[in-house]
């Protein structure tokens, strides 16, 4: 008969067992690390390709975020599988009794969670989720621009066609058209995704927002929905970081207030 998890607050009455429930969380929490910063890594370079199609690749800090939350899975799916070399060695009867007890308080482990016994763990999995709210923040122009492109609301301005640029990957190359966008009466430099003429000025759409992954011009219906998806997928992410720290403010505060309460005096009736 299979023995009931204890209830929630009490402590596991073998050590061993609670070791394991333990390094049970432990993996959950490296393994969820490294899937959602490997999910946000390739969204990041999906848009950051994205933009280098279109000519005006994101700025270098851009590509530097990306690569750190790649690393970032990296580092989950190793501590991962070094917990899961350590549990390989627990006896079996103690992974069977402290399996369930860790699937009843998983819940009990989580970001927000404040203190947490895994701090390491729990400073790596914030700068995850900080570097994601950063890729989030970045990738917002983007769907202010393909909306805009899609609405047709955005304005019409010469663009002068002056250079070409080749850019090649391992799969194929594109060349470009490098020139001077006339906006706000003065010339911006700006990179049109295809080859047209030299030295004869066309209408192009102007960006509603050239910031971050808003630079880059937008040609086509095609990607401008692909730039939107893209871009909203990651702000998805960074909704649910925000909602984190939220959490985790209370959560603090909390702690805060706790620790700072005085002891509470018990009431003596006097006659």
């Amino acid at each position: 008969m299979t023995t009931p998890p204890p209830e929630p607050g009490r402590p596991v009455a073998d050590p061993e067992v609670a070791a394991t429930v333990r390094l049970l969380h432990r993996r959950h929490s490296w393994a969820r690390l490294g899937t959602i910063s490997l999910i946000t890594s390739i969204l990041a370079y999906c848009a950051y390709a994205n933009a280098a199609s279109q000519g005006t690749p994101p700025p270098p800090w851009f590509a530097y975020m990306t690569l750190a939350v790649g690393a970032l899975a990296i580092v989950g799916f190793a501590g991962a599988a070094v917990d899961a070399a350590l549990l390989r060695r627990r006896p079996p009867a103690i992974r069977a009794q402290a399996a369930p007890i860790a699937a009843h308080h998983r819940s009990r482990l989580r970001a927000h969670h404040y203190p947490t016994r895994h701090r390491v763990l729990w400073v790596l999995g914030w700068v995850g989720m900080l570097l994601i709210l950063g890729v989030a923040v970045v990738s917002v122009p983007a769907v202010v621009d393909g909306v805009a492109y899609l609405a047709g609301a955005e304005h019409t301005v010469a663009f002068d066609p002056v250079s070409y640029q080749t850019n090649c990957d391992q799969y194929s190359c594109q060349t470009t058209t490098d020139g001077i966008m006339q906006t706000g009466g003065s010339g911006v430099q700006a990179s049109w995704p295809d080859k047209v003429p030299l030295g004869k000025p066309f209408q192009i759409r102007e960006p509603a927002w050239r910031w971050g992954l808003g630079g880059a011009l937008i040609d086509s219906d095609g990607t401008a929905v692909i730039a939107i998806l893209v871009s909203l997928l990651i702000e998805g992410a960074g909704v649910l970081v925000v909602v984190r720290l939220v959490k985790l403010a209370r959560n603090l505060r909390r702690h805060r207030q706790q620790r700072t309460a005085p002891a509470s005096v018990p009431m003596r009736y006097i006659r």
